[in-house]
Order: structure tokens, then C-alpha cells, then sequence
């Protein structure tokens, strides 16, 4: 087995997933929420869980072809992960100004024109109905709270 970018992606992805996993374990609980089947902390575990599983997958199946030469990251875009980094920040600092629809579906339409889909019709079919997908999720099956924003808040009195 030898070191390839898809093995040094997933190596990277695992450790994210770990963290993520362990920074989970200090979300604080309700009290008589520890025996709950579902709790604040289930859906991180879940997502950990899964990152961690797919990243040793890439780590045990990942491809021998793109080994690593001594130009690591020569041939990336590093303006695009720096644009996609600035605009990770500025939507975490929109969530709660627009509130959860309004930021995460202009977060998507932002993200995919900076990774290249130019079509306004594409933009809108994907991050609008996953936005309203996830939030429906969230709030009316998993009973979430999402603030609706300072801006919405502001309107509606």
C-alpha cells in the first residue's frame, strides 16, 4: 500500500471525523436525556461514525494512482479552498443573522458557482429543496428549534 493522495485525503477525513466525534461527547444534555434513543449527541456520533468509516475505506481502498511525489498539493486549487474556507466562516456568521434557510441555502448556491455550475436553474432545484428537506428534518421530525434569524425576527415584531 502506498501513500496517495486518496489515502492522504481520507487520513486527513478521519482525523476531522474523530474530532468531530470527540468534540460530540461535550454537548450538554437535559437532564434524564442520557437514556434517550435520540439526544443532541446522536446525530454528530452518526456523522462521525460514517466520515470515520468512509475515510479508512479510502485509507484500505484507495486508488495507487495518484502516488505522491515530492510537488504534494502542486497541482491543487488552493484558491478555491481558500474562497471555500472564507465562505465556510461567513456562513457561520450569517446563521444567525438570515437564520437557517436563508443562510444555508445561500451557502449552497455560493459554494456550487465557486465549484462551477453556472446554471440558475440547477442552483435552486439543489439547495433549495435540500435546505427545506434538512430543515424540515430538523425541526418537525427531530423537533429542533432553528432561530429564524435576527433579520426575520426583527420583521415579524
Amino acid at each position: 500500500m502506498s501513500l496517495s493522495k486518496t489515502r492522504i485525503g481520507g487520513l486527513l477525513f478521519l482525523l476531522l471525523s474523530v474530532a468531530y466525534g470527540y468534540s460530540a461527547t461535550s454537548i450538554a444534555l437535559f437532564p434524564g436525556e442520557e437514556t434517550e434513543p435520540f439526544s443532541a449527541r446522536t446525530l454528530p456520533y452518526f456523522l462521525a461514525a460514517l466520515g470515520s468509516g468512509l475515510s479508512l475505506f479510502l485509507l484500505l481502498f484507495g486508488s495507487d494512482g495518484d502516488r505522491v511525489e515530492d510537488n504534494v498539493g502542486a497541482d491543487l486549487d488552493w484558491r478555491l479552498a481558500a474562497g471555500l474556507l472564507v465562505l465556510m466562516v461567513a456562513y457561520g456568521l450569517a446563521l444567525e443573522w438570515l437564520g437557517f434557510l436563508v443562510a444555508t441555502t445561500l451557502f449552497l448556491i455560493i459554494g456550487f458557482r465557486m465549484l462551477g455550475e453556472r446554471r440558475p436553474g440547477v442552483l435552486l432545484a439543489v439547495s433549495v429543496p435540500f435546505t427545506v428537506g434538512f430543515w424540515l428534518l430538523l425541526t418537525k421530525a427531530l423537533d429542533i428549534y432553528l432561530a429564524p434569524g435576527q433579520i426575520l425576527n426583527s420583521f415579524g415584531g
